[in-house]
C-alpha cells in the first residue's frame, strides 16, 4: 500500500509545485456513482489541508441517486451546486479518461488541461489521457483505492465516516468483491481498522429498483436479441433509460455478454456487461478491445473495464445496437476459432 500511495503523492506534490494552483476544481463524470463520489470527496479532504489552495469539488449533473443516499446516511455535509459558479485556475479529473463524460465542464477541462491532473483506473484511454499535463493511471479495481492509499500513506489514518465512504466506493466498483485482489482486500482491512463500517457500507449499496427500472428490465427481456456463439450467449436489447441496470439484469438471466442501447439520436448510450467466465474464455475486454473497435464504426467515445463498459455518442439506438452486436459476434467468433486452432 505504501508504494502505491507514495507514487501518487509524489505526482501530486509535483503538480502543486509546478502548477502552483490557487483555485482548484475537482471533478468526475456525470451521474457520479459511489466510486466517483468517494474519489472526489477523499481527494477534497486531502487538498483541504493545504491552506494556500482553495479546492472546489463539483459533480456535473449531480451525483447519482445512490450516491446521494450514501451522503445523506453518512451525514456528510456537502452541497451540490446545480451550476459551476467559480473560475478555477487548475483542475483534477477523476474516474474518467474522456472529456465527453464531464458534461458542462468539458470545455473548461480541456481549457485547463495544461494545468490539469487526471487520476483514473480504466483500461481504455480517452482524450484526457493525452491532453492532461499530469496523468496517473492505476489499473486498480476502483478509483477510490489509490486515493485512499494516498491518505493512509500521508496521514496514517482516515476518519471513520470517510473510511465507510471509501468502503462503499470500493464495494460498488468491485461488484461486492466479485472482482478482488490482495491489494484491495488489504486496503479494506485497513479501512475497517480505521473505523469503517463494512456492514453499513453493504447496506448503503442495496437499493430497490423503482417501477421505471423494473419496467425497463422487463421490456428489454421481451425484445431481447439472443445469439449463441459456441457455448457463449450474446444478448442485445434496447430501452429508453436504465441501460446499465438492464444490462446487469440480462447477465443475471444467463447472458455471457450483453449490449443495451438507449437514449436518442442526439444522445446515444450503449451499456455493456460480460461475465468473468466470458473474459477468461475469450480474453475479450470490453474496455480494452470492444470500445476502440466501436469508436471506428459509431460516432462517439467509449470506455470501461474488462467486464463493464459504456459508450456515448450520436446515432440511431437500434442501428447502433445492430452494429455493436455484429462487432461482438465477429470478435467472439474469431477468438473462439483461434483458440480451437
Amino acid at each position: 500500500m505504501l508504494k502505491y500511495g507514495m507514487k501518487l503523492a509524489n505526482l501530486i506534490d509535483r503538480f502543486i509545485k509546478e502548477v502552483n494552483p490557487r483555485s482548484l476544481l475537482l471533478v468526475t463524470h456525470i451521474n457520479a456513482d459511489p466510486d466517483a463520489l468517494a474519489s472526489v470527496l477523499l481527494l477534497y479532504k486531502y487538498f483541504s489541508k493545504l491552506p494556500s489552495i482553495q479546492t472546489y469539488p463539483f459533480f456535473p449533473e449531480g451525483p447519482s441517486k445512490l450516491s446521494r443516499k450514501i451522503l445523506k446516511t453518512l451525514m456528510l455535509d456537502f452541497e451540490f451546486p446545480a451550476r459551476l459558479s467559480i473560475d478555477p485556475d487548475s483542475i483534477v479529473v477523476l474516474d474518467t479518461p474522456s472529456s465527453t463524460q464531464l458534461g458542462e465542464v468539458r470545455d473548461l477541462a480541456l481549457k485547463l488541461s495544461s494545468c490539469g491532473l487526471l487520476i483514473d483506473h480504466h483500461v481504455t484511454k480517452g482524450d484526457l489521457t493525452e491532453k492532461m499535463r499530469y496523468v496517473y493511471i492505476d489499473y486498480s479495481l476502483a478509483c477510490t483505492i489509490p486515493i485512499t492509499e494516498l491518505i493512509l500513506t500521508k496521514d496514517g489514518s482516515i476518519p471513520s465516516q470517510l473510511a465507510t465512504l471509501a468502503l462503499t466506493g470500493i464495494l460498488y466498483d468491485t461488484g461486492r468483491f466479485s472482482r478482488a485482489d490482495s491489494r484491495t482486500l488489504r486496503l479494506v482491512a485497513s479501512l475497517i481498522e480505521n473505523g469503517g463500517d463494512y456492514s453499513k457500507a453493504l447496506t448503503l449499496l442495496r437499493e430497490e429498483p423503482d417501477l421505471s427500472e423494473r419496467m425497463a428490465c422487463l421490456k428489454a427481456a421481451s425484445r431481447a436479441i439472443i445469439v449463441k456463439v459456441g457455448n457463449l450467449v450474446v444478448v442485445g436489447s434496447w430501452v429508453s433509460s436504465h441501460e446499465a441496470a438492464v444490462a446487469r439484469s440480462m447477465i443475471r438471466l444467463g447472458a455471457d455478454i450483453v449490449v443495451v442501447a438507449g437514449g436518442k439520436r442526439s444522445a446515444l448510450r450503449l451499456s455493456f456487461r460480460s461475465t468473468p467466465r466470458f473474459y477468461r474464455e475469450t480474453g475479450i475486454s470490453l474496455g480494452r478491445d470492444i470500445m476502440p473497435l466501436l469508436e471506428d464504426v459509431l460516432e462517439g467515445e467509449g470506455g470501461g473495464h474488462h467486464t463493464s463498459a459504456g459508450f456515448n455518442g450520436k446515432g440511431d439506438p437500434q442501428k447502433a445496437l445492430q452494429a455493436a452486436l455484429r462487432l461482438i459476434i465477429s470478435e467472439v467468433s474469431k477468438r473462439m476459432t483461434s483458440r480451437v486452432t
